[in-house]
């Protein structure tokens, strides 16, 4: 089986979207052919039956549009199926050549927003692939749950010696600076815990880096947050973090903080869950996965006082932490798994390709 694969990124430092790479690696095992069609090609160690074209190596949009009709033409009589990864604009760019050379389409989407691309996508996919029922919110008969792809073998419990004793709780959040991220109320949090209830042996640490412009303003104002408070040295904003760093940052972390509204699953948690750590969320997604400890490690969307207590309540239930870990580790496996994902994925391709 010959696949063609329309992606935003191969790049495996990058923070995002570093995850492709594992991704393409371990599909490329499973099929002949891999063709891969992206918006940027960095550092990335590819499998021999793999071949990659980026289109941002044309300088414009003109000679951008002219690549990407070129490879149309030249990739797709070749292949059996074209998998749409992420952006419904993909799924719309290859559409009228995938119905020229009479070829399925199989698209990727995971976000809690429904828009007219999505829509349209939808209509002129022969399946719609998501990580759970939250995060492709159409009701049809071609959308497929398949979990979200955790390399469990990469973000696993840490069995070395070189993490450090340390005399501080980590409380760990990962995710890019923006609004949706709600990092204010993580702060807040810090703020009554520390100084109001005086539990000065902990430290939040938020990594992740400011990706769009218009978000600079929300770093600023969580910077200046934490400075009003007087939470210096206690909350510490790390920046951009590569993705083959950042188990790093899982492994030296007590508890996992994920402060999104109900949507599609974040990816972090489950990277946190996937090491073996207890983890605190508000979206409902992971409610499922998290039972029978979800009373204990839910809170209500930007009540920061209730992510306090649930945080408190944690930190005195060290006992719970390994079994908790274990758990979520458990549930990562069995439901989100890279494994389960790409046997799930390999299985859609036959299907619509018969």
């Amino acid at each position: 089986m010959q696949i063609l694969m329309i992606t935003p990124r191969i790049d495996e430092e990058h923070d995002l979207l570093g995850f492709i790479v594992t991704w393409v690696n371990k599909l490329a095992e499973k099929v002949e052919k891999l063709y891969i069609i992206c918006m940027g090609y960095g550092k990335a160690y590819l499998r021999k039956n793999m071949e990659v074209y980026d289109l941002n190596e044309k300088s414009n949009k003109l000679t951008k549009a002219k690549y990407f009709i070129k490879l149309m033409f030249s990739i797709l009589p070749k292949v059996d199926v074209i998998f749409c990864h992420m952006y419904p604009e993909f799924t719309l760019m290859v559409a009228p050549f995938a119905k020229i050379f009479g070829k399925p389409i199989v698209t990727w989407y995971a976000h809690r927003h429904v828009n007219w691309k999505l829509l349209i996508a939808h209509s002129l996919a022969n399946k719609m692939i998501t990580a759970s029922k939250e995060g492709l919110r159409i009701q049809s008969s071609k959308v497929i749950i398949t979990g979200h792809g955790i390399d469990i073998e990469r973000f696993k419990p840490v069995t070395n010696l070189n993490v450090k004793e340390k005399d501080r709780i980590i409380i760990l959040s990962v995710g890019r600076i923006s609004p949706i991220k709600d990092y204010e109320t993580l702060i807040k949090a810090a703020d009554l815990l520390v100084n109001e209830e005086g539990m000065r042996n902990l430290e939040f640490i938020i990594v992740g880096g400011v990706p769009m412009k218009s978000h600079a303003k929300y770093y600023e104002k969580l910077r200046e947050m934490v400075s009003e408070l007087e939470l210096e040295n206690y909350v510490k904003f790390m920046g951009f973090v590569s993705f083959k760093n950042i188990t790093d940052y899982y492994y030296q972390s007590d508890i996992f903080v994920n402060l999104c509204p109900t949507g599609s699953a974040d990816k972090a948690v489950l990277e946190a869950m996937a090491c073996g750590k207890p983890v605190i969320v508000c979206n409902e997604t992971y409610r499922s996965l998290l039972r029978p400890y979800d009373n204990i490690c839910m809170f209500k969307y930007k009540d920061f006082k209730d992510l306090a207590a649930k945080l408190k309540g944690l930190i005195t239930k060290k006992y719970l932490w390994t079994e908790m870990g274990e758990h979520d580790r458990e549930q990562v496996i069995k439901y989100h798994s890279l494994t389960h994902f790409l046997d799930l994925l390999v299985k859609i391709f036959r299907e619509v390709s018969a």
